[in-house]
């Protein structure tokens, strides 16, 4: 037998050589040396080919579930087993494995209460089973049989389930936990959800644990903003992720580009067709196996007219986030290209926060990039100046920020001074945030510096932070500052506290709206303004929501947990005093996740429309994508103005932007304005859409340019209801015409 496998050996070795004797004598093929958009393909999947399921709280949840599988099955004590069993049917549940869940869980309660199991775990076992009936609810209705009306708080109308077995568990599974712990404030918010989807809400539920139905009374009515995502292309299916919002193909229509942060989610880019509908573009932009990113911020870095799109990888994935970001290159004929190695981004590091200005003032886009930190792993931030070549040099180190390790959730830029400098705050999850100011262009260094000035500025909260962003609040022509709250430090969950809230208990976890004294320090006036809840924020944004010419926000909210299915909001501002919280009049309270947020005159009549990614972090939770209708059109006065720099950025980020008007008595007023995205986590367009009130007309606009010498043009005597282009060093706007549409519905 030795003898025939040698000689079968030899035989195959001279079969081989034979048949590649006529190339023997070449070179074999140089390997081919990946870059751009093809090396950062396989650098992502490197990346998360690495990353251990076990070490990760969200995402991956199939793969955790089967490795608690293999564990419940091997275990050798019924402790172990039960123990093992929960962790597989609770990543069942995160995996979207609804069915399968539950089947779990009533075996495990059933098991623990033969075994006398203690009250507190089988508890949780309820808790479990109640949720994952829940979400097959959710599953059946909301997601299968969607409609206009589907997960918007208060349930009603079409949106009410159609299928209504798994609420109808869920409630007797409640009921019986609130007999157990009435104070249990989760379950009670719970309990009320889940009457509301059967349409039996506040009739039906027991008295001692009703909301009050006032709870979701608005301060102020504004018209129905209807969902159309389905309708015009725009709802695909996915998890939470970034936007940005802009005209990337240069038509005049506003365009999408979204992202989903799954390992294997490709971003989607939608274009849009000037009709009433999008279509979605992705593969033809090159986008296809760009995978993942929980974040996006737009720009145009090259000043080649083109805006371009940043996309941010690795945040919750703590000492696995060593995933690289990606700069895609706007080639200006509908494709992206990936330039981040080339121009010098290249980095393996978890964040979700960047800021794009220009704090040097010398005519091209800087970029800061906050990483996240924590128990075992460090991540200095990144903070590139633009060469203006096309490449980005980090000087992070030289600006002393080097040693600047924090869970970073969000950041952004703006000019709280004045001075023409551009400004930094950021956003931590569970310490002070910080305001850094900027020193200005120090022409014997030739750089820049930054002074903390956090501890007097008094901008520090919240304390549990996350998405931030600097606006003018009071139209005083000083920026502002709003920072949002993730919850609150002893981890009571979104559930937990909406119940507290919506009876009309404080706790901690609101907002903060810093209001700028204009001498570096701030008053936070959020309480007083109205914002008075614990609300877990993630994607926001900024805009003006009915053209009173005062910045309206919408704020995404929810947490990972899938009994945070509590309304994102949205608040109108009430002439710079507070705002008004106007979510249920205006049908935005989406229990859904709410996600990066984007403002834009989708169809060009002169209103903000709104899209947000709907969806959370377990790979279970996607949800579709959603376009808010603005249904107020030209009521009021507007303008639009796209700002074009020439010794300033391209795009004009940073330019300030005094408008006053006239309306039809004579009385004259002022609104102010910053060419910016808006939110760490969001993406407004970049062309300014302002609401105007009732003026009759633009008796001047006041544009100062973020450049080194600070210039200020003043255009006077203009129309209103136009757009227009204004661009650096020119005597006159440029007035232009538009395609103008309607949205279907």
């Amino acid at each position: 037998m030795k003898l025939l496998s040698t000689t079968l050996a030899i035989l195959l070795f001279i079969v081989l050589s034979s048949c590649g004797d006529e190339t023997s004598n070449e070179a074999p093929p140089p390997a081919k040396q990946l870059s751009g958009t093809a090396k950062m393909i396989k650098l992502l999947a490197d990346s998360y080919s690495n990353i251990d399921p076990l070490s990760l709280e969200y995402y991956l949840n199939a793969q955790r579930a089967e490795q608690y599988k293999i564990k419940m099955d091997n275990s050798q004590t019924v402790n172990d087993q039960m123990t093992n069993k929960m962790y597989y049917a609770y990543e069942l549940l995160n995996a979207g494995k609804n069915e399968q869940a539950i089947g779990e869980f009533e075996q495990l309660l059933q098991s623990g209460t033969q075994a006398g199991l203690n009250a507190d775990f089988l508890f949780t076992v309820k808790r479990m089973l109640a949720l994952s009936y829940i979400r097959l609810g959710e599953s059946d209705n909301c997601i299968q049989r969607f409609n206009r009306e589907s997960c918007l708080m208060p349930i009603k109308g079409e949106g009410i389930y159609t299928i209504q077995e798994a609420s109808l568990t869920a409630i007797q599974l409640y009921e019986e936990m609130l007999n157990e712990k009435p104070d249990h404030y989760e379950t009670l918010w719970m309990l009320n959800f889940a009457y509301m989807t059967l349409g039996e809400y506040p009739e039906k539920v027991p008295a001692k644990w009703l909301i009050p139905t006032r709870s979701f009374s608005s301060d102020y009515q504004v018209p129905i903003f209807k969902n159309i995502a389905d309708e015009i292309g725009v709802n695909t299916m996915g998890l939470s992720g970034g936007t940005c919002v802009d005209d990337f193909n240069n038509d005049g229509l506003l365009d999408i580009f979204a992202s989903s942060w799954g390992s294997s989610d490709q971003s989607h880019f939608y274009v849009n067709n000037g009709d009433g509908s999008f279509t979605e573009k992705s593969k033809e932009a090159g986008l296809d196996s760009l995978r993942g990113g929980l974040n996006t911020q737009h720009a145009d870095y090259n000043n080649d007219g083109w805006i371009d799109v940043l996309v941010l990888r690795g945040a919750w994935y703590k000492k696995s986030g060593q995933i690289p970001n990606s700069l895609l290159r706007n080639n200006g004929d509908g494709t992206f290209s990936d330039v981040t190695e080339e121009a010098g981004l290249l980095n393996f590091a978890p964040t979700q926060t960047a800021a794009w200005a220009d704090f040097d003032n010398d005519g091209w886009l800087d970029l800061f990039i906050g990483n996240e930190s924590g128990q075992g792993y460090n991540n200095p931030c990144e903070f590139y100046f633009n060469n203006g070549d096309g490449t980005f040099t980090n000087k992070v180190v030289e600006l002393g920020l080097g040693q600047l390790y924090a869970f970073i959730k969000g950041c952004t830029a703006g000019d709280v001074n004045n001075d023409g400098w551009t400004d930094l705050y950021i956003s931590i999850l569970g310490s002070p945030n910080f305001l850094l100011l900027n020193n200005g262009f120090n022409p014997e260094t030739q750089s820049i510096s930054f002074q903390n000035i956090s501890e007097t500025a008094t901008a520090k909260t919240p304390i549990v932070s996350f998405p931030c962003w600097m606006f003018d609040f009071n139209n005083d022509g000083w920026e502002d500052i709003f920072a949002a709250g993730f919850g609150v430090r002893d981890g009571r969950v979104a559930a937990h506290l909406a119940a507290l809230n919506f009876r009309g208990e404080a706790t901690e976890g609101n907002p903060s709206l810093f209001i700028n004294n204009q001498d570096n320090t701030f008053t936070d006036i959020a309480k007083k303004a109205g914002l008075d809840e614990a609300m877990f924020v993630m994607g926001s944004n900024y805009g003006d929501i009915d053209n009173d010419g005062w910045l309206d926000c919408y704020l995404g909210t929810g947490a990972p947990g899938f009994t945070a299915v509590v309304p994102n909001k949205m608040f109108r501002n009430n002439n710079g005093r507070s705002y008004q919280d106007v979510t249920t009049a205006g049908g935005f309270g989406h229990v859904q996740k709410g996600h990066a947020v984007g403002f834009g005159d989708f169809d060009n009549d002169g209103d903000q429309d709104i899209f947000t990614v709907i969806g959370g972090a377990f790979e279970g939770d996607v949800f579709g994508d959603a376009f808010f209708l603005n249904p107020i059109g030209d009521e009021n006065s507007w303008t639009s103005l796209k700002l074009v720099g020439t010794t300033a950025n391209h795009c004009a980020i940073g330019a300030r932007v005094k408008v006053t008007t006239q309306n039809a008595s004579g009385k004259e007023q002022v609104f102010h304005t910053t060419v910016s995205t808006g939110s760490s986590f969001g993406g407004n367009s970049l062309q300014l859409e302002l609401g105007l009130g009732d003026a009759t007309k633009i008796k001047s606009i006041k544009v100062k340019w973020p450049n080194r010498v600070h210039s200020v043009r003043v255009f006077e005597n203009l129309e209103i209801n136009r757009f227009m282009k204004i661009t650096e060093g020119e005597a006159e706007v440029e007035y232009y015409e538009v395609k103008r549409f309607e949205f279907g519905g």
